[in-house]
């Protein structure tokens, strides 16, 4: 059976997503826990999955993600709500990067992707990475993984579908 993989993307739909401040410490350099205060917007929705301006996760995705690969690294980055206190909790991670599109794949001309299409003997068997050596971040997982995510009600993300390079099953 052919496996099929899909993108984590942030849901566009929602317009007020919080957007944590930027954090200038590369992942290796973080604390295993930290704490940054913020001043929150009154209607900032907190959300599941954010890609902006980096990767987060919630407490709750997080503990699905360890059920799926006990290898992928995590540290804590509690944001605090500068006028009441009120913790938000996130978590950022460290994927494995691969370099899985095919040649087949489609860039534009400034190097980000048109097309994306998956060689299927690099991605091999994984669940979750990061796409490499792209101009943008991409996060993809496996379908088992995608309707897992969906199963739990994981708010403000969705999937964006990519396709195999079908000659080389």
């Amino acid at each position: 059976m052919v496996q099929q993989y899909y993108e984590l993307i942030e849901d566009q739909r929602i317009l007020n997503v919080f957007r944590p401040p930027v954090i200038d410490t590369p992942y290796d350099e973080l604390p295993f826990s930290s704490v940054r205060r913020i001043e929150r917007k009154p209607h900032d929705e907190m959300t599941d999955w954010i890609t902006r301006p980096a990767y987060y996760m919630s407490d709750r995705m997080k503990r699905l993600m360890e059920n799926v690969d006990e290898t992928i690294p995590f540290k804590s980055v509690t944001f605090i709500n500068e006028e009441n206190g009120e913790p938000f909790s996130y978590w950022v991670f460290k994927l494995s990067n691969a370099s899985t599109f095919s040649k087949k794949s489609v860039f534009h001309p400034d190097g980000s992707l048109k097309q994306l299409v998956l060689d299927a003997q690099a991605v091999q068997d994984q669940r979750i990475w990061m796409l490499g050596d792209v101009r943008e971040t991409r996060v993809l997982v496996r379908l088992d993984l995608a309707e897992s995510i969906l199963r739990r009600g994981s708010q403000a993300l969705y999937f964006g579908r990519w396709r195999w390079n079908e000659t080389l099953w």
